[in-house]
């Protein structure tokens, strides 16, 4: 299997968990989303949408990070990521969607002067995007509340949130966090597993642009 992916954008990232979770060999391929490699016509081949991630697995080509996560579950079921009863793998793809819908906007939102500083800041965006960050939380906090992981256990839904939930205290998010116990002790029981700390990124340049799916 071969992985395209970029060290700053979120999406991939979730994918390079569940691999790992799973102890399944894979190439990774590095694409330069700063320098648009992501537009080119070869990887337009892989996607024509020009986003990563893309995994390959022999003829296979397939893209968007849960369509991947699926792929991943059912051709590799152990260790599973998903829990046995259809109600609770419902609960799963719930959260799994939540965190893909509703989550990245915000994050852009807040992360915009970073992602494009060249470009006038929308202080009023930027302080939606916070808000609605912290409204997000909330929801999570709740669900947290009388349990270790989001649902019933350790699973793919708790995997999508990783990419962005472990880094909000890097991009000045991180009193969100300390004001919400219960999130800030599912990031802690997330960072302590070596799927995701060993595929935290490195320190954020001045300038990153997001890309991903």
């Amino acid at each position: 299997m071969r992985l395209y992916w970029h060290p700053f954008s979120i999406f991939p990232r979730r994918v390079r968990i569940a691999l790992r979770e799973k102890g399944l060999d894979f190439e990774e391929v590095e694409v330069d989303v700063l320098r648009g490699e992501q537009k080119a016509a070869e990887f337009r081949r892989l996607n024509p949408f020009g986003q990563i991630p893309v995994l390959t697995d022999g003829d296979l080509t397939i893209a968007e990070s849960i369509a991947i996560l699926e792929y991943l579950e059912e051709k590799h079921p152990e260790p599973s990521l998903l829990p046995e009863g259809a109600s609770e793998r419902a609960l799963v793809r719930q959260f799994m969607l939540w965190s893909s819908d509703y989550l990245p906007p915000a994050w852009k939102a807040w992360m915009a002067p970073q992602i494009s500083p060249e470009r006038p800041i929308d202080e009023a965006s930027v302080a939606r995007g916070r808000d609605e960050i912290a409204a997000h939380l909330d929801v999570l906090a709740a669900r947290l509340h009388d349990s270790p992981w989001l649902v019933e256990r350790y699973s793919l839904a708790d995997i999508c949130y990783a990419p962005i939930v472990t880094v909000l205290d890097r991009v000045g998010l991180g009193e969100l966090v300390a004001a919400r116990p219960e999130v800030a002790a599912w990031i802690e029981r997330l960072n302590e597993r070596p799927a995701v700390s060993s595929t935290a990124p490195p320190p954020t340049p001045a300038r990153i642009r997001a890309q991903g799916a």
